[in-house]
């Protein structure tokens, strides 16, 4: 309590000039101090204007040019790139499948249409025997009227007949020519899945095993060529391998079997005999033994 009175005291004598005096000297300081927060900043500033250090960058290669990415950018990029080649190989084999599926579509529209003709052509041909018998002259004579309007259905059947016939035959030559034309496209595949995919495959092992679907499986030239597919021309290859094998199996000389030997008989071997006198040897044998030492001394 006593100092803060003492305090006020002064504070009430000091002098105008003084007090300006003091708040100018705070007032210098102030800048002081900012000047020095000033420096401050501006030393970390310049510290931090160092230069930058450049990220490492590695090669990654997309549709056939090299790039330079970071490395956490290359599995992104991998994995688009793998995105991409899978969704452009299911887009072809959707469409494989659509053609597949718009050949079928038309091959079994053009099989109804042939049937349908050649359903047509009997009916035709049915209509046309009524007329064979017919006696045009006689029919004139007997009925004028009658007579045109028969011959001109007759005329009209006929040429109806051959419309029809012409296109029965037109349709067979394009289907004959898009079977011999997917004959030749199965024939190719199978041959380009042969070299590449077929172990040892050569034109000679193919003729080798075109002998062995002929001659042991049954087939006839005509019927592989119908049937081959790299499916089953594999099948055939392996089935040839494992034909060779039994093969070279069965023609492989047995080993020579030597002829059992009578196992010896083994004999326990006697005791050997008991030199000089022995008690162990019986009373005749001691006494002979005996009597022979006594005449051999005299």
């Amino acid at each position: 309590m006593t100092e803060a009175l003492t305090a006020i005291a002064d504070a009430q004598a000091m002098p105008a000039g003084g007090a300006q005096q003091q708040e100018a000297g705070n007032a210098s300081e102030a800048p002081a101090e900012l000047e020095n927060e000033t420096e401050v900043v501006e030393g970390d500033e310049q510290e931090g204007d160092g230069e930058p250090l450049e990220p490492e960058l590695i090669d990654v290669e997309y549709e056939g040019k090299i790039h330079k990415l970071p490395p956490e950018l290359k599995d992104a990029l991998l994995r688009t790139a793998d995105y991409t080649r899978k969704t452009q190989e299911v887009a072809e084999q959707r469409k494989a499948v659509e053609a597949k599926q718009a050949e079928a579509a038309a091959a079994y529209q053009t099989s109804q249409d042939v049937i349908e003709a050649r359903a047509h052509v009997i009916n035709i041909d049915n209509q046309l025997k009524q007329y064979e018998d017919v006696n045009w002259q006689q029919l004139e004579q007997e009925d004028p009227m009658a007579a045109m309007s028969h011959w001109r259905q007759y005329q009209q059947l006929q040429q109806q007949r051959g419309q029809v016939a012409q296109y029965l035959d037109k349709t067979q030559n394009e289907l004959s020519e898009k079977a011999k034309q997917a004959t030749a496209g199965r024939l190719r595949e199978t041959r380009e899945f042969a070299e590449k995919e077929l172990k040892g495959w050569t034109p000679d092992l193919d003729n080798k095993i075109t002998e062995f679907a002929t001659k042991d499986l049954g087939f006839t030239v005509d019927g592989l060529r119908d049937a081959y597919t790299p499916q089953v021309y594999k099948t055939l290859y392996l089935a040839h391998i494992g034909h060779l094998a039994l093969q070279k199996q069965t023609a492989a000389p047995k080993p020579a079997q030597t002829a059992t030997q009578p196992l010896n008989k083994v004999t326990a071997r006697a005791n050997p005999p008991f030199a000089g006198l022995d008690d162990r040897l019986t009373a005749d044998e001691w006494l002979k033994r005996r009597n022979a030492q006594v005449s051999k001394k005299g």
